[in-house]
């Protein structure tokens, strides 16, 4: 049976939420940009702890992504440090990291259909209002992140059928399912304690489970990983924070 939340320190059924206006995601800054692409890809996470990446050729490499998640023009050289940054942070576990980690607050959606809707510059907030239409239909309130030329829908697989069928009408839209999303509410200190991320990727890739992707909330990290490993995940954040 799916684990369904609420924002809580333990998963729990959730009878029936209406949908809120859900604030978009916004446009990332360099450095979370930078997280985010290394915590979805295991093979440069590794290459990034042992050392053997060209910080310059990275930043040339994924500096079209991170403009497409900052929504903006960004110079390499910036992306060169905000890789420096995160990499120095590898095989490392602050006390900071680690005291933020443990006044953070964890739950489960066991059951997570990934919608990427995608739009043209300008359009998304139709998208977003596209969706928001649908909310008498939703029976868990889903994650929505509003990128500069797509929207990111996270929704229970049962929630994702009326999106799927509606929107698919007038968007291109990418389907992913069978996943799971661990969402970590962090105290707001947070913002001021780096490592926080290369932490949880560390915690992770230690126990063989890579993320299918990360997304930034205004107080919530989220981590959408297989469906298979989302109780795995939930188990060794829990220790981490209760140990």
């Amino acid at each position: 049976m799916p684990i369904r939340f609420p924002i809580c320190s333990r998963p729990r059924i959730l009878s029936r939420a209406r949908l809120r206006n859900v604030p978009p995601e916004g446009a990332l800054t360099i450095s979370d940009a930078v997280a985010r692409i290394i915590m979805r890809n295991y093979m440069l996470h590794e290459s990034l702890r042992m050392r053997i990446v060209n910080f310059h050729a990275l930043a040339e490499k994924i500096l079209s992504e991170i403009e497409e998640l900052t929504g903006s023009p960004a110079k390499p050289e910036t992306v060169v440090v905000a890789i420096k940054r995160f990499s120095d942070k590898l095989g490392t576990k602050t006390a900071e990291a680690v005291d933020v980690l443990k006044d953070s607050k964890l739950s489960l959606l066991g059951s997570v259909t990934d919608i990427t809707i995608l739009g043209k510059s300008g359009s998304t907030m139709k998208i977003v209002e596209d969706v928001l239409k649908l909310s008498q239909k939703f029976s868990v309130t889903p994650s929505l992140f509003q990128l500069p030329h797509s929207v990111k829908v996270l929704a229970d697989e049962d929630d994702a059928e009326p999106i799927k069928n509606e929107l698919s009408r007038n968007y291109s839209i990418h389907v992913r399912e069978k996943t799971a999303m661990i969402s970590v509410r962090l105290s707001p200190s947070a913002e001021k304690i780096p490592g926080i991320a290369a932490l949880i990727t560390e915690l992770l890739y230690r126990n063989g489970i890579s993320l299918l992707d990360v997304f930034y909330g205004y107080e919530d990290l989220l981590l959408l990983v297989e469906q298979r490993f989302g109780p795995r995940v939930y188990e060794i954040l829990s220790k981490e924070i209760t140990t």
